[in-house]
């Protein structure tokens, strides 16, 4: 209801790496978190699971998921078909995919480690689909297939999907980037005076405190009025 429950500071333009550290200052667990698809990583999934959370978070590819251009693209991973028993995926050629190794992937900022497994084409020369399907040359065409997360990715789109998670993904919206516009525009608070994290931080807390002060004075004034 547009209050600021915590609030981080951090020296990373990447957001999704400080959700951790942001997550884990909060003083109490809440029930579900709703965040923007910047969010949606294996690591953070696997950070609301462990704590119990149910998970609202977008991931970067959820809305062009819902576009046809996307459900008709044949030449994407996720519509190859696969074959579980030979472990297999097929491409609009018709040829088969087959997994070669387990490629290991480390987030440098955070040391999470994740595991993709490589699957490639048996040939792709000559293929009349080939400048359509990959962008390479030289080589086969391949996939890579993270299966945790695609697990959590399809666990989040249930929820984002169901009837909560539209009403709360339309609460995101006016939620959060009330906050800002009234901090920036009826504050007037555009830009920090002090320099430093640990200054910065008592900085925006504070402001984040008028905020929430402010708020809470303008609803008991509603509610003694109405």
């Amino acid at each position: 209801e547009q209050f600021i429950t915590a609030v981080s500071v951090h020296q990373n333009p990447n957001d999704a790496v400080c959700f951790k550290e942001h997550l884990n200052q909060l003083h109490f667990q809440p029930e579900s978190i709703t965040a923007d698809g910047i969010f949606g990583t294996e690591e953070n999934y696997e950070l609301l699971e462990g704590k119990g959370i149910d998970s609202y978070l977008k991931y970067p590819s959820f809305h062009r998921e819902q576009t046809r251009k996307h459900k008709d693209n044949p030449y994407l991973k996720e519509n190859f078909s696969y074959d579980q028993q030979t472990d297999t995926y097929q491409c609009p050629a018709g040829k088969q995919l087959s997994y070669t190794y387990t490629r290991k992937n480390i987030r440098e900022k955070t040391g999470y480690v994740s595991h993709s497994r490589i699957y490639e084409a048996e040939d792709c020369s000559g293929c009349s689909f080939r400048q359509a399907c990959t962008q390479s040359k030289e080589n086969n065409r391949t996939v890579a297939v993270n299966s945790k997360l695609d697990v959590y990715r399809k666990l989040a789109s249930q929820n984002l999907h169901s009837e909560k998670g539209q009403a709360l993904r339309k609460r995101r919206g006016y939620e959060i980037e009330s906050c800002f516009g009234d901090i920036k525009h009826n504050m007037g608070f555009r830009r920090f005076n002090l320099r430093g994290l640990q200054k910065v931080k008592m900085e925006i807390t504070i402001v984040s405190m008028a905020h929430n002060l402010r708020k809470l004075h303008l609803r008991q004034e509603h509610k003694a009025a109405a």
